[in-house]
């Protein structure tokens, strides 16, 4: 039945939209085609409509939104690229809920939920008691900043089976987990006048230690007890969700192909954990430019494409296929497009060279910003001849790694070239809505990327791969030294922290350590996810040494790295 659906509610009003809006020509080494900008325009206002509600990944409209887009590709001649259907299922974790029924017994009563206290959604299930130590925020965060320190503190045996009460900003509250659990605390209790609405569902990872957020006047009543025990119990759920990643493919005359790409996925209404800029209450987020606009444009560009194997590259002219995807769940950490690269990978599959646009919709005085220079020979000279037809002023940028989907695939050897017109002020806001693309500019980027590929294939161009030795960042967060490693945001079991990708020449890599590894203890501490690899990481310094334990096929290797 998910096939099956194409326009749902609101058609009508799209096509109002577009009643005058002119087809601009495209010559492609001498032929005439034509880039459709009304088909651009209805696209991008029905993925960006109100009815879409933002597109979260897991929802309705997701899914929507991908047989929206398998089901266009299938009337361009498009196939699967894999299996036998366009659209791919996969599933992931959509957020994590504190079940019913906690319970927190203290001072011979129990306390009330939701009043009294609330156990946070990225505990694991809780089931723990002792006696409750009060500490002062800024010793914590010294602890935190100097994690070295935690080891020799003379306090560690005071501490040890207690649970921590301490007043800590609520935002911030995972970065203070794994020290505290470093500490010898078993649980975190928490106070702070900013978290007194703390939700019950979050869609943030989990973390090792159950964390309890308790109100003022009950952190008041603990603070002037003594020797104040208690007993907490709950459960977490945790859900999960199905998500499509759309795979199509014109096929050429053998295996290879050109893939061009864009995330289909945007934030749906906002809220906490999302990565919406709003900072207080919810709204629709359209996302006409993240990511509205890259879909329309490799959607029209395959269209092209497609017209252009029909009538012109029949036969054994067409050495290389063009493949369009569109990823699901890229803003909750580029998980669709890693799924995609590590199936074709599997299966031999790969394509010759990654095309992603992410963003394309609000160009501003003829400017495009291109990555990706660097990942392949010949990339520099093939954007800039196609762009002597154009005259984009061109922002030229070598790295393959990035918050987009083309990451994916240049962790796998593929080479890459990322399009965007950048950031703005509506970014992650109700804001971004289809009334602020520029149309004309999205025509443009759409004749760009299909004259790109469209080179390639005349030419018989050959991408010979490139990796960088730039580094890609661990974390957002600012370290002094770093492993040259990227995470595998996918990994949510718990017991470790998986590598997504090893940068050539950084430490990780000469010590050894390899693409999938899990981490399981670092420098003494043991790793049970990102937060817990990100305060081990924190104290660390250049020059020193530091034993890293992973895990690799079930065998547990010791690995030496020198910083």
């Amino acid at each position: 039945m998910l096939n099956k659906i194409f326009y749902s509610g609101g058609s009508s009003r799209i096509i109002f939209f577009v009643l005058v809006i002119s087809l601009l020509p495209l010559n492609i080494n001498g032929q005439q085609f034509k880039i459709d900008s009304i088909r651009l325009k209805t696209n991008l206002l029905f993925l960006a409509d109100n009815s879409m509600k933002g597109r979260a990944p897991g929802t309705l409209e997701d899914s929507i939104s991908a047989a929206f887009i398998a089901n266009q590709l299938r009337d361009y001649g498009f196939v699967p690229l894999i299996g036998s259907s366009i659209l791919i299922p996969f599933t992931f974790t959509i957020h994590r809920e504190v079940v019913s029924g906690s319970t927190f017994r203290t001072l011979g009563r129990d306390l009330k939920v939701g009043v009294d206290f609330r156990i946070h959604p990225i505990s694991p299930n809780v089931q723990v008691g002792g006696e409750i130590m009060a500490m002062d925020f800024g010793d914590l965060k010294r602890l935190s900043e100097n994690p070295s320190a935690i080891e020799s503190s003379p306090m560690k045996k005071v501490f040890d089976g207690k649970l921590l009460l301490v007043k800590v900003p609520y935002d911030s509250i995972q970065f203070y987990t794994t020290p505290v659990s470093l500490l010898g605390f078993k649980a975190l209790l928490f106070y702070s006048s900013d978290a007194s609405s703390i939700s019950g569902k979050s869609r943030s990872s989990g973390v090792s230690i159950p964390v309890i957020w308790i109100s003022d006047s009950l952190a008041e009543v603990f603070l002037n007890e003594k020797n104040l025990f208690c007993e907490i119990a709950g459960k977490i759920n945790v859900v999960r969700a199905r998500s499509y990643n759309i795979a199509a493919v014109k096929p050429g005359i053998d295996n290879r192909y050109i893939m061009a790409g864009a995330h289909y996925d945007h934030l749906g209404n906002g809220g906490e954990g999302s990565g919406s800029m709003l900072r207080s209450g919810e709204g629709i987020h359209n996302g006409a430019d993240d990511n509205a606009s890259g879909v329309v444009s490799v959607l029209e560009s395959g269209r092209v494409l497609s017209e252009l194997f029909n009538k012109k590259w029949s036969g054994n002219k067409g050495n290389y296929g063009v493949a369009i995807a569109a990823f699901g769940a890229e803003e909750r950490g580029l998980i669709g497009s890693k799924i995609l690269a590590d199936t074709l990978l599997a299966l031999n599959r790969l394509p010759s060279m990654m095309l992603n646009l992410d963003m394309v919709g609000r160009m501003k005085e003829n400017k495009l910003q291109t990555g990706g220079a660097g990942t392949f020979k010949g990339a520099d000279s093939l954007i800039r001849k196609v762009n002597e037809n154009f005259n984009f002023q061109l922002t030229v940028t070598n790295d393959g790694f990035g918050p987009s989907d083309h990451s994916s695939f240049y962790n796998k050897g593929v080479p890459v070239l990322y399009f965007t017109t950048g950031v703005h002020k509506e970014y992650h806001t109700p804001d971004d809505d289809a009334k602020l693309i520029n149309f004309k500019g999205l025509t443009m980027v759409t004749e760009y990327l299909t004259s790109i590929i469209s080179e390639i294939i005349e030419s018989r161009f050959e991408p010979e791969y490139i990796k960088s030795m730039a580094t890609a960042s661990d974390t957002r967060r600012s370290f002094k030294v770093t492993l040259g490693l990227i995470p595998d945001f996918t990994y949510e079991k718990g017991d470790g922290f998986r590598v997504g990708s090893v940068t050539d020449g950084r430490p990780a890599q000469i010590a050894g350590m390899k693409e999938g590894d899990i981490i399981i203890n670092m420098n003494s501490k043991k790793i049970n996810n990102i937060y817990d690899y990100m305060t081990a990481l924190g104290e660390l310094k250049q020059g020193s040494k530091t034993q890293v334990v992973i895990k690799r096929n079930l065998q547990e290797i010791i690995l030496q790295i020198e910083l």
